[in-house]
């Protein structure tokens, strides 16, 4: 399972890379030559322009990949159809590389020898004959590097397509290595990654020195030829079955959801395509604007605080488990040994974040004020008596880190793999406690009877017993027979 799943992520990062470093080389080489040929003193001088284009240039470049991810999502919408999938995470990563490889290629142009161009000039060449003839051709050793380089650093933002459903290797590489904890699917990732560096820097190398872009072009054609293969392959494998496109978190759940997909399936002819995500936000955004169909990742309490905050119009319509959170420590055997100032690791994410502030209150360490309800953040805290220090980290990070601080709040997704027992766990959340998760849809899409077939899935005795599996000593409680 796990050996296609690396196939499958390597083409993903293959066609990730190609597409969007064939769309950001041409069309940042289009920006770096007007950029060159606008300046004062060049054959087509606009100092407006070029400093406006420039601004334009820069501020792109200043925005970290990440955030400019999020930002377009909209326009991402727009050009491709949805905000996830590995099509999705194509969008980013082009309009993250144009300015790059723009400069890039302004640099390289600068490097051409101006008497060449005054030489072309006094024989006629037009502006577009001394950019095609002269400028490239004589930049093209630097072009290649720029291009090699740029090519390089995509592989390197890929690894955040996950963000967005989008697949490759970064994202398993995190969602087996980081988020589960295993070690060997991290090494073949990151062994994969080298080799792909080292053989595009390997090509970029050649092509440089022989001043030839055969190398490129035959590879490019592979691709395409590649590329279209796979698209076509997409449109004809249209599952026969009724078809809802889940979202749901990278880790653990992961293997329950492929049982619950098994189940629903043959008991109830619905095909379950399973999107992951490795952000808590994006779930939500890409279930409120039709990306995806149903998600399975969140407590209500989290669920309302998003709604509230940005105007979701979604519905939880079921309750699958309670997972509870425990606390933690690699130093302490009870919380009454805790030192005065402790060092306290809390998830840095609103709902985990409150969630782990009442359990300390529950625990008698600390009060919250009540007004924040479920959502507290440290600033909430109205009596500290051990003036305990709060860290706040990402919850898959908080199990790696419990030998460096005092106390640490764990959500259960991270207990097993972590190699830690609930029982272990100096205090923990009752079976009836609030942050049972949820299935989640459109409001206007209750009434979809795929959904009760998806509810029944998530119910039924192969996922009940997946999930104990994964979570045991009672460190999984189904929520629905509390209701």
């Amino acid at each position: 399972m796990l050996t296609n799943d690396l196939y499958l992520a390597l083409w993903q990062t293959i066609y990730m890379v190609f597409i969007s470093s064939f769309l950001s080389i041409n069309l940042g080489l289009s920006v770096g030559v007007i950029l060159y040929v606008t300046r004062p003193g060049q054959m087509l001088a606009h100092p407006t322009f070029n400093k406006g284009l420039g601004a334009i240039v820069n501020i792109t470049r200043s925005v970290p990949y990440i955030i400019l991810m999020i930002s377009i999502i909209p326009l991402t919408r727009i050009l491709v159809g949805s905000s996830i999938g590995t099509n999705a995470a194509i969008v980013p990563l082009t309009l993250a590389a144009i300015p790059f490889f723009a400069r890039v290629a302004e640099t390289a142009i600068c490097e051409v020898d101006p008497g060449l161009i005054e030489a072309a000039q006094s024989m006629g060449a037009t502006p577009w004959q001394i950019i095609c003839k002269v400028l490239i051709p004589e930049a093209l050793p630097g072009l290649i590097s720029g291009a090699t380089l740029t090519i390089i650093s995509l592989i390197s933002y890929s690894a955040m397509a996950g963000a967005v459903g989008g697949g490759g290797l970064g994202d398993l590489a995190i969602r087996y290595g980081y988020q589960r904890f295993d070690i060997m699917v991290m090494l073949e990732t990151v062994v994969i990654l080298v080799v792909l560096v080292q053989l595009v820097q390997m090509l970029g190398d050649y092509s440089a020195k022989y001043r030839s872009l055969k190398g490129f072009a035959w590879l490019s054609g592979l691709l395409w030829l590649a590329c279209f293969a796979s698209i076509v392959m997409s449109f004809m494998a249209t599952p026969k079955q009724d078809t809802l496109r889940v979202g749901i978190m990278s880790g653990t759940q992961e293997q329950i959801m492929q049982v619950a997909k098994q189940v629903a399936a043959k008991d109830y002819n619905l095909n379950l395509q399973l999107v992951t995500f490795d952000d808590y936000i994006l779930p939500n955004t890409a279930l409120n604007s039709g990306s995806i169909d149903a998600n399975i990742f969140q407590t209500i309490p989290y669920l309302n605080a998003q709604i509230a905050e940005r105007g979701y119009q979604i519905s939880w319509i079921g309750k699958t488990f309670v997972y509870p959170m425990g606390l933690f420590s690699k130093k302490y055997t009870s919380l009454s040994a805790l030192p005065f100032g402790a060092i306290v690791a809390i998830p840095n994410d609103p709902s985990n974040e409150g969630r782990a502030l009442l359990l300390l209150q529950s625990a008698g360490l600390i009060k919250v004020d009540p007004k924040v309800g479920l959502l507290g953040t440290p600033e909430n805290v109205t009596s500290n008596p051990r003036n305990l220090q709060f860290k706040a980290l990402d919850v898959a990070s908080i199990p790696r880190a419990l030998p460096d601080v005092d106390l640490a709040a764990i959500t259960n997704d991270y207990v097993a793999p972590a190699g830690l027992s609930l029982t272990q766990a100096l205090f923990k959340e009752g079976p009836d406690a609030p942050y049972g998760n949820i299935i989640v849809v459109r409001t206007a899409d209750k009434a979809n009877p795929l959904f009760q077939k998806l509810i029944l899935a998530m119910h039924s005795p192969q996922v009940v017993q997946a999930t104990e599996q994964a979570y045991p000593n009672g460190a999984a409680i189904p929520a629905w027979t509390n209701s």
